[in-house]
């Protein structure tokens, strides 16, 4: 935990010293990583909001992801989370680091998606910037799996907004 909020105020401070909002969609992690950047102090000055998108309905109503890509690709899948960026990005009213993650936390997954799959995203709106990468973390405990993507989405986050 305290590698994460190391982490989560790092991720504040350049957003603040550049000018970058902040927007999150998450599924598998149920708000864990928006609890993480908002148990700042400060992080109001950054952080719009955060939408917790655990259901495809919700995927689809909140963040447009397409129902032919939730029924082709699945839920955990890059090509749901790249829509779940692009809709955080046209919810963006200036420059804004977008971030989303979507994975099997468990305890079960299913033939074709292992507990311990995520996808996690990162994109600026208000350029071509976007990074999305695949992690198997294996079958450990579910709030491992949460955690441990909270980590990487803040570790990418802190790539991509150190290159521009």
């Amino acid at each position: 935990m305290q590698k994460s909020k190391k982490l989560s105020r790092k991720l504040l401070e350049c957003c603040l010293s550049k000018n970058i909002k902040l927007m999150t969609a998450e599924s598998c992690t149920g708000g864990l990583l928006s609890a993480n950047i908002t148990g700042i102090a400060g992080s109001s000055a950054v952080f719009s909001y955060g939408i917790i998108c655990y259901s495809n309905e919700s995927k689809r109503k909140l963040l447009n992801v397409a129902d032919k890509t939730l029924k082709s690709h699945g839920a955990v899948s890059l090509e749901t989370v790249r829509e779940m960026l692009a809709g955080l990005c046209t919810q963006a009213e200036s420059k804004t680091l977008t971030i989303a993650i979507s994975g099997v936390a468990g305890p079960s997954g299913s033939e074709s998606k292992a507990v311990g799959l995520v996808f996690i995203g990162v994109k600026i709106s208000s350029n071509d910037t976007e990074i999305i990468t695949e992690h198997n973390f294996g079958n450990i405990e579910r709030n491992k799996i949460q955690q441990k993507s909270v980590n990487e989405a803040l570790k990418i986050s802190l790539d991509i907004i150190g290159k521009i």
